[in-house]
This record gives C-alpha cells, structure tokens and sequence, in this order.
C-alpha cells in the first residue's frame, strides 16, 4: 500500500500543477518540484534517508529486538503461515503478515527491521510533503525531517512491535484525506479507508477511528473549512470510509464468530478494562467472591514485586482466572467486561481518576536501549528533547486557540479575509482543515488510550511523528494568525 505512492503522488503533483492550495508562492515552486517537494529538497531527503539507513543499520547490529508481547504476535505469523488462522488469538493479523512477508515468523531476521525502516522513511516523506503543500519553506521541511530520524524516532522499527506499521498506516490515511481534500478523487478516500482498516488490523485502538475522522469532515464543513458545495463530497467521503473500516474491521470479527465463537477482532477488551478498575476490585459483590478473591490476591503479588499494579497484574493470573471460571479466554474477556462495567458504574471518580493519571503518564518518552546506546546522558538528552517539542505542542495548541478565539470576535475570521494580502483565505481554510485532521488522529488515540487501556506511552509512538508534525504546521498557521490578528486589531480600533 505504500509502496505505490511514490507514483501516486507523483501523478498527483502533475494533476494539480496550477497550486491547489491557492497560494501563488508556492505554485511557482511546483514547477521544479518532484513527488510535491523541490529537487533540492529531495535531494537532502534522499541523503539523509540513506544516511539514517547505513547509521542504524551498523549501529543496531542486534535489531530487530524481541520484547514480553512480541512472541503473541510470533504465534498469530505462524498460525497463518497455511493462510488460515486455526485457533482464537488475542492479537489482530495486521502486523503478522509483514512478519510473514519478511519472512520473520519463525525468528525475526533483518528484512524485517530493514522493510521498518523504509516504513518510517516513507511516513516522513509523506508528511513532509503535506508540510509543503500548507505553506512551510524547503528548511523547514528539512529540519521536520530530520528531527524525525534522530534515535528516539526510529528506535520502534528495532522491535517486534507494531508501532512502525501503525505509524505508515495512520500516516498513509492522513495523507490520502488531505489529497482527497485538495483534488477531490475519490481514489483517495479508498486508500485511506483502506489504511485505517489495516490500522484496526494493526493496533485494534483504531478501530473506530473512520468515525471520528468522519465527524472531523463534517465539523470542517460547519466551520466553513470547506467550501458550501463541499456537503456532497462530505457525505460521500465520509459513508466510504465508515463503510470501508466495516467491511475490514466487521470481516474480521464475522471470521472470529464463524470460527472461535466471539463477534470481534480481538478479545482482549474486557482483560484490559480490568486494568482501570484494579484499585475497587473489593467492590465486586458476594456473588462474584472466588474470581475477586483471585484478582485480588493477582494484584496484591504484583505490588509487592514492584511491577507496578496497573501494567502487569492481569496478564500473570488469566491461566488461574480460567480455571476458576471453566471458561476459555475469550470467554473470560466478555465475562472480565461485564464486571469492569459493574465497577466503574460502582466507583465511576475512582475510574475518572485513573484516566487522568493514565493522561499524565501517555506523555512521557519512550526511548530505550536503542536509541540511547546504553547511556544515561543521552536517556536525558533525548528526555529533554521530548519535554521541549511536546511542551512545544501544547503551548501551541493553546496559542492557535486564543488567536482563532480573538479574530472571530473581531469578525474578521471569514469576511475580510481575503482582503489581507498574506497567502488568501483558502490557504488559511487549508492550513486549518489539515491540523485539525491530524489533531483528530493524535487525540483519539490518546483518549482510546487512556479511557480503556493504561495510556502506555508506547500506545502514543504511532502518533509521534503526526504530533511532530503538528508543532510545525501549528507554528507556521499560529504566525499567520498573529499577523491576522495584529491587522483585525488596527481595523477594529480604526473604526471606533
């Protein structure tokens, strides 16, 4: 899927030479440019790609790593290796197959941390030429980039885990609606639909992620992101894309049914969800005394191996917990849901408060061995750069909001837009829609996180290089309302 893109947005870029995003700067610059960045733009890109290529591969001489979860998904490639899933697993099929097709089912080998590699590449390039396409100049892109391939950033491809692959999933999706927003093919739409479905495939968070990206598209259209007649293409955008993630993602589960008795594609909600009750676990009624008993005293062994109550406890004592039941493990699931359900409704704040605290914890970094070649100075170098550019986002979130805030109190957001001579009011309306898109990825996996799951930072990585992604674009659009706002000022003034 996103081998073909370099055709495609080759084609793309010769489809729309006379600068679909209406701003006359940049529509010069098409002239020279190849696969929407300039030739010398690419040129750096190509250097450093192949550069960061020769770098970790040399240096991660031990890539790719195994990790505890890595051998569920070792399992799930050798159960398709008939090309048919002969019993009920708890991991969805996306990332097995790039093990099968790299030929790591059975051990891992270096086709699979190399064909990781090219996945984060072809992630930056993509996002790289959307931060073109809005407005940002070749240094900028390149700085993007290159903040990008530093270790913390591309240390998930040195690991039996799906982060990489969700990464080029989610990055593929985003990139194919900001084209679909720009030339309106409907070819787009099918790629991304398709991309989000794999994505669900890959990492079940995702898997009603065509929902909140519809809801997106509609919210576009109500802020006037989008032109009035843009309603039918909305529509139509939006039915493809739920329909395409129901297809996929409603296949699979309906294989799950067929076969294994469970409609899903995972079974692991209801085990997960224990994780956010694990502190009420003493509420559960009489009724339920021996699994409680089991929970509890799970919980208890794991604070006292000081393995952190929330992360591991439930994982240790599922063998246990089916044979109190008598019930298999997707069995257990859908009974674990019902009684997480139960102790949410009994102690709902004790449930917000560990959200919260999930919240907190999603934020911090990932790096490990890899990216810090064994060193604490570099553990805190790379700390301190995570701090910098996620401080850096959420300052700028809330500097867009208060300069989007003051210009639609001036009433100057839509009706002299156009008359302000800094890029028009469709590159603006462009800019905008594009932030808010990646936005919406960014904070559904955050709340998809945290609200079910224990807001890991590891489940933050796929979004890591949209968030960075974000900050740029955030600046860029943040220094035009500035302008903008500095301008609706003096008007405003003018006329009392």
């Amino acid at each position: 899927m996103v081998a073909c893109w370099g055709f495609s947005l080759l084609r793309t870029e010769v489809n729309n030479a006379n600068g679909a995003i209406d701003e006359p700067s940049r529509a010069g610059r098409n002239i020279f440019a190849v696969a929407v960045l300039p030739v010398r733009v690419v040129l750096i890109h190509a250097f450093l790609f192949v550069a960061a290529f020769c770098f970790y591969g040399t240096l991660w001489s031990k890539a790719p790593a195994t990790q505890p979860d890595s051998g569920s998904y070792l399992r799930l490639a050798q159960d398709l290796s008939d090309f048919h899933i002969d019993r009920a697993q708890e991991r969805t099929p996306g990332y097995p197959v790039l093990l099968l097709l790299t030929g790591s089912s059975q051990s891992p080998n270096r086709a699979l941390f190399y064909v990781s590699l090219l996945l984060h590449f072809a992630s930056i390039w993509l996002l790289a030429s959307v931060l073109w396409r809005a407005g940002l100049s070749g240094n900028k892109v390149t700085l993007f980039s290159l903040l990008l391939l530093l270790p913390p950033f591309v240390e998930p491809a040195a690991y039996v885990l799906t982060e990489t692959l969700a990464e080029a999933m989610l990055v593929a999706a985003f990139v194919s609606l900001v084209f679909w927003h720009l030339n309106k093919r409907t070819i787009w739409i099918l790629i991304s639909a398709a991309s989000i479905g794999y994505a669900a495939l890959t990492r079940p968070t995702y898997q009603v992620l065509a929902l909140a990206v519809a809801a997106w598209l509609v919210t576009a259209c109500f802020l006037r992101l989008k032109s009035p007649g843009d309603w039918r293409n909305v529509v139509k955008a939006s039915l493809i894309l739920i329909s395409g993630s129901i297809l996929i993602v409603g296949g699979y589960a309906y294989f799950n049914y067929k076969h294994f008795g469970y409609f899903g594609i995972t079974y692991k909600l209801g085990i997960s969800l224990t994780q956010k009750t694990v502190h009420v676990i003493e509420r559960l009624p009489d009724e339920y005394a021996s699994i409680r008993e089991v929970l509890i005293r799970g919980r208890n062994a794991n604070l006292l191996a000081s393995r952190g109550t929330e992360l591991g406890y439930i994982s240790a004592i599922v063998p246990e917990l089916t044979q109190v039941t008598g019930l298999s493990e997707p069995q257990l699931s859908k009974y674990l849901l019902k009684l997480n359900l139960l102790l949410i409704r009994k102690a709902p704040l004790n449930y917000l408060q560990d959200v919260v605290l999930a919240f907190g914890h999603y934020w911090f970094p990932t790096s490990t061995d890899f990216a810090n070649f064994h060193s604490r100075l570099l553990q805190a170098l790379w700390a301190v750069v995570h701090f910098i550019l996620f401080g850096a986002f959420a300052l700028n979130l809330i500097l867009l909001f208060g300069a989007a805030v003051f210009l639609k109190m001036c009433n100057l957001f839509a009706q002299q837009l156009d008359e302000i001579n800094i890029g028009g009011a469709k590159s603006l309306d462009f800019q905008k829609f594009v932030y808010g898109l990646a936005g919406t990825i960014v904070f559904y996996t955050a709340a998809i996180s945290c609200f079910i799951d224990v807001g890991d930072p590891r489940h933050r990585v796929p979004t890591d290089v949209i968030i960075v992604f974000m900050l740029f674009l955030g600046s860029h659009l943040w220094r035009r309302l500035l302008t903008l706002s500095r301008i609706a000022f003096e008007r405003v003034h003018a006329t009392t």
